[in-house]
């Protein structure tokens, strides 16, 4: 009998130290959807991921090979920066984007039946504007964001966001 007790009052407790556990959860708590530093991974996160994928539309698309080069490079390096962006925003918990926005989302259906000159047209100039906007949104977000991660980021990709809008403005079109 006492050893039943005994084995009773164990799982009694191991159960109410799981439950316990459950409404704790981990220790951390997401950071709140409207403060700074989440507001811009989602609106970089976006950025990020609109450009990856009119890119890679570009690469199936564009009639121009320096066009087709560029988003090459877009690609390549989207995709880089936004592991990375992943990687800080997980480690700050913060929810990373899961779609891109109507805008982007509207633009590629444009661009998902244009072809040619009128296409890599199409595509450059979202590519430049893109690439100012997201300028401007790093350097607005110095100031606002909290975590030196984040700070480091916007450090780090403010001069290849740059070196990008002056590579689309270089791109030759035929």
């Amino acid at each position: 009998m006492k050893r039943l007790s005994t084995l009773l009052f164990a799982l009694l407790s191991l159960a109410a130290c799981v439950a316990f556990a459950q409404t704790m959860g981990s220790g951390t708590r997401e950071t709140p959807a409207d403060s700074p530093d989440a507001m811009f991974v989602q609106q970089a996160g976006m950025s990020g991921s609109a450009e990856l994928e009119l890119s890679r539309l570009a690469i199936r698309q564009a009639q121009s090979a320096d066009v087709r080069k560029f988003a090459e490079d877009m690609v390549r390096e989207h995709e880089r920066n936004n592991r990375e962006l992943e990687t800080i925003a997980a480690h700050e918990n913060i929810a990373p984007p899961k779609t891109i926005d109507d805008e982007h989302a509207q633009l590629r259906a444009q661009l998902s039946v244009m072809h040619g000159s009128d296409f890599d047209r199409a595509y450059m100039d979202a590519m430049r504007s893109d690439h100012e906007k997201l300028a401007v949104l790093l350097r607005s977000s110095q100031a606002t964001v909290s975590t030196p991660e984040l700070r480091r980021y916007i450090t780090s990709t403010l001069p290849v966001v740059q070196d990008h809008l002056q590579m689309a403005e270089s791109v030759h079109l035929e």
